[in-house]
């Protein structure tokens, strides 16, 4: 090969390992979705889906009747189906949840850490791994005459609820900003920056966990890489 055939050899490699460095840089991160509850306009519920699947690679999950309403999509999973590793992969290995319709059940749930079905339980296992919960409030925001008309209290439980979920890091928002806010909600959570103490090491070991997966960004403690190292577990950060 001569010196023009190896120049445009180099060349050829260089453009097409740039070409793959692009191509990963633009791949859509993973979440999930997951619709579940009675919604008053399914279409606009639909219409939001699709919007959040041209940002992210959706693992879309539904209850039956909204499996209906989907007929056409690939890969939805049944949330009346699934067994527990099939929504246990959802929160070990999506980035963040939106809920496009929720309920005053779901609020309340939430808000009082109760996990009694597979829509909060996904939920709260979200919480407890620190990623974001984005959902649309459209079915729970209260319409004027039930402003007018329900009582005092009624209003003021919901509203204490709400608030307890939004320090939780539940994010409500209307329908038409919720791709928006999963955007600004997933780049949050991959530039947040864990403190790994010692005690997450202890409490590691009791629990004879090898390897600790954490966010690319954590910051670790001096005397936690001494621990870790002295009990061999090992401290891995996320690519």
């Amino acid at each position: 090969m001569d010196v023009k055939e190896k120049v445009k050899e180099l060349v050829r490699q260089a453009v097409e390992a740039y070409m793959s460095e692009q191509g990963n840089s633009q791949e859509k991160p993973t979440i999930t979705v997951l619709l579940n509850y009675f919604s008053s306009n399914p279409e606009l519920i639909l219409k939001a889906v699709t919007e959040v699947k041209q940002s992210f690679t959706v693992k879309l999950v539904a209850s039956k009747e909204w499996e209906e309403l989907l007929k056409g999509e690939q890969d939805v999973l049944s949330l009346d189906q699934a067994d527990y590793r099939q929504l246990e992969k959802l929160w070990n290995f999506t980035d963040l949840l939106i809920l496009p319709v929720a309920s005053f059940q779901l609020v309340s749930k939430l808000a009082l850490m109760v996990d009694d079905d597979r829509t909060s339980h996904t939920a709260i296992q979200f919480q407890l791994l620190g990623k974001p919960i984005v959902i649309a409030h459209n079915e729970v925001e209260l319409g004027v005459y039930q402003q007018i008309l329900a009582p005092h209290s009624v209003q003021k439980k919901l509203q204490s609820y709400l608030r307890t979920t939004q320090k939780d890091q539940v994010k409500w928002v209307p329908l038409k900003q919720l791709l928006r806010t999963a955007k600004e909600q997933h780049q949050q959570y991959k530039d947040k920056q864990p403190l790994i103490m010692a005690k997450h090491i202890e409490h590691a070991a009791r629990e004879n966990v090898k390897t600790i997966t954490v966010p690319k960004e954590s910051k670790i403690t001096p005397v936690a890489k001494d621990m870790a190292r002295e009990m061999k577990i090992e401290i891995q950060k996320e690519t």
